[in-house]
């Protein structure tokens, strides 16, 4: 049948994929593209889709999927000048591996001790536009609370963030191209090659500079992440340049993508349900369960890819090897078999169902915890400083992509 997933391409569908979602999880599982890609979106199917052993995130196939042939036929550009052999696109042992030294870094204690700079950042900008009446959610607080809470965590220089800033745009698309790339058959269905070739370009310049501020740190330690990163050994084995390098360029992705998109997007859940803001103020020990609601409601991740390594039957289908895997998160997130009234965001929602938003298994995003944490506390302050927030529906801008959702633009007027 025709791939649904070109349908949710549509920029149209971008303010509320949810229905068209929830057609393709009540039609599920789907074959396309030949029979080469089933798509999923029931949780019970996703949640065993992601945490079955047998379920691959291989590298190389990853950079085929890309449908551009090898990336070095690109200005001599290789998979690690990509940053598709990322810890997002590597199977065992290398993943375990390289995921046993990261986490290291953010073990509860450690993003605990973030706390009073992600406090002081959300100050800051709260601070910058209190007086104003009006503020638009992304520019104001979102974003640069999460670019500037990893440049913290990672010591960059003040002077050198806005570089970093100019290249986060290509970065979140790069995490999309071999994805998309994968559900589509080719992510020249999605992108225009010449949009393809800057982001290559991003994605080398970035690698660059990574690796200079490890060479920085390695003569200047600091207690940074970068130097963390470099100095953390197990068993004998530390991770090489180019992997320390591999996995900075992940985690800014990742870090900043996600926390930008879970503060936005809750924020105007929250704004479209006041009744949920009006519970938050009454009891504000509700953040945490509120911050999984705001994951399981409108997702900052939407779907992953995985690749079938061994015959195997999940919801009633036969995968193949070499099968592409399909996981629709969102959907699986308001599945009325997983969760009561899915429809409906409740800040008090009790479920045995975690959400699929960071993941399940072996790529259970590492730094989820920092994410929750920010969102938190930017979310408390959302609704202990601003009163009568108000929404202008007529500004709401969703950015293009389709892996990650998030909004562009969202003003909020509110009496100073």
């Amino acid at each position: 049948m025709t791939n649904p997933l070109h349908d949710l391409m549509d920029y149209r569908n971008r303010p509320d994929p949810y229905q068209l979602l929830a057609r393709i999880r009540e039609a599920g599982p789907i074959p396309v593209e030949d029979g080469k890609v089933v798509i999923y979106g029931r949780y019970d199917d996703c949640n065993q889709i992601l945490r079955h052993k047998e379920m691959g995130n291989d590298t190389k196939q990853a950079v085929d999927m890309t449908g551009l042939g090898d990336p070095a036929d690109h200005q001599e550009m290789t998979p690690e000048d990509l940053g598709i052999s990322s810890i997002f696109f590597m199977d065992p042992p290398g993943h375990g591996r390289q995921r046993k030294f990261i986490s290291k870094s953010f073990t509860p204690r450690i993003v605990s001790s973030f706390q009073p700079s992600i406090a002081r950042i959300v100050d800051d900008l709260f601070a910058k536009f209190r007086d104003r009446g009006e503020f638009d959610v992304v520019d104001d607080l979102a974003y640069p609370m999460s670019i500037g809470i990893i440049c913290d965590i990672f010591g960059i220089p003040e002077e050198e963030r806005q570089m970093l800033k100019d290249w986060s745009v290509d970065l979140a698309l790069s995490s999309e191209l071999p994805t998309l790339g994968a559900a589509t058959g080719s992510a020249t269905r999605v992108f225009a090659k010449e949009e393809i070739e800057r982001i290559f370009r991003t994605m080398l310049a970035v690698h660059a500079y990574f690796g200079d501020l490890i060479q920085r740190r390695r003569r200047n330690p600091g207690d940074d992440l970068v130097s963390s990163l470099i100095a953390t050994e197990s068993n004998g084995d530390r991770l090489t340049r180019y992997e320390v390098t591999s996995a900075l360029a992940t985690l800014f992705i990742a870090a900043h993508e996600s926390t930008t998109n879970l503060v936005s997007n809750g924020i105007l859940a929250l704004l479209r349900n006041p009744d949920q803001l009006t519970a938050l103020r009454e009891e504000p020990g509700v953040i945490t369960t509120l911050v999984d609601e705001a994951l399981r409601y409108d997702p900052p991740v939407q779907l992953a890819t995985r690749i079938s390594r061994t015959h195997t039957t999940i919801g009633g289908h036969d995968l193949r090897p070499g099968d592409v895997v399909v996981v629709l998160m969102a959907a699986a997130n308001r599945d009325p078999r997983a969760y009561h009234e899915p429809e409906a965001f409740d800040v008090r929602r009790k479920t045995k169902n975690v959400s699929l938003a960071f993941g399940a298994g072996a790529h259970f995003c590492i730094g989820s915890s920092l994410a929750k944490l920010e969102a938190e506390l930017a979310l408390s302050a959302f609704a202990e400083r601003l009163r009568d927030p108000e929404l202008d529906e007529s500004s709401l801008n969703y950015r293009r992509h389709i892996v990650v959702r998030g909004l562009q633009n969202m003003t909020v007027s509110f009496k100073p």
